[in-house]
């Protein structure tokens, strides 16, 4: 009879990995497809089944960060990393909802960690880069984002965000120059939007 009961728990623990990746799975898909409650019902099964599942917790943060619910997303993001401590991806989006509720001290110190976690993620420095951006400290960005140059010439983003913080800064010819390695790049939308920015900026300055 215990043996039974073992063999029985020892199946039903066997299932548990197999059904929450099932659920993750389905979560998944109906997120993609904009059914957020549906996806949430989804990845809390896959998270009943399996706690230590990170990467549906980093599902559901970002299923309720599409929903506009910063702070659930925020505690799910937090809750992936308590499993998993070195999860950069975790800390990217808990870094990232940090930087809309516009606490940047906090988001700071998130991308910091991350980038000792991941030293060669450029869109990590990118991503401080924006926050020393939008704290006005442009010394700072511009070093996170030629940092991230450094690390990948080709991160149009990065070469994006210098153009903004050059333009704040009132350096047109360095703005233009951020322009021309987006077209070197074939990069149409965002030397678009930076092209329509500096020209603005030149109308209101004639």
């Amino acid at each position: 009879m215990r043996g039974n009961i073992f063999s029985r728990l020892k199946r039903q623990n066997s299932q548990s990995p197999m059904q929450a990746q099932t659920h993750f799975d389905k979560g998944t898909r109906l997120a993609a497809e904009g059914l957020y409650p549906d996806a949430v019902m989804e990845l809390k099964l896959a998270l009943r089944a399996n706690p230590d599942h990170v990467e549906a917790r980093v599902e559901l943060g970002l299923v309720y960060y599409k929903m506009g619910q910063l702070p659930k997303a925020l505690k799910a993001y937090l809750s992936a990393l308590e499993v998993r401590p070195d999860f950069v991806t975790a800390y990217k989006n808990v870094g990232a909802v940090y930087d809309e509720l516009g606490q940047f001290v906090d988001a700071l110190k998130v991308y910091t960690k991350a980038i000792m976690l991941a030293p060669q993620d450029g869109e990590l420095r990118t991503d401080l880069g924006l926050v020393y951006f939008n704290v006005g400290s442009y010394a700072e960005a511009i070093k996170a984002f030629k940092q991230a140059l450094d690390i990948d010439s080709h991160n149009t983003r990065a070469h994006y965000c210098l153009g903004l913080v050059y333009l704040d800064l009132g350096d047109i010819q360095m703005a233009v120059e951020a322009l021309d390695q987006l077209k070197d790049r074939d990069e149409k939308h965002l030397a678009f939007q930076l092209l329509d920015k500096i020209q603005l900026q030149i109308r209101q300055a004639s």
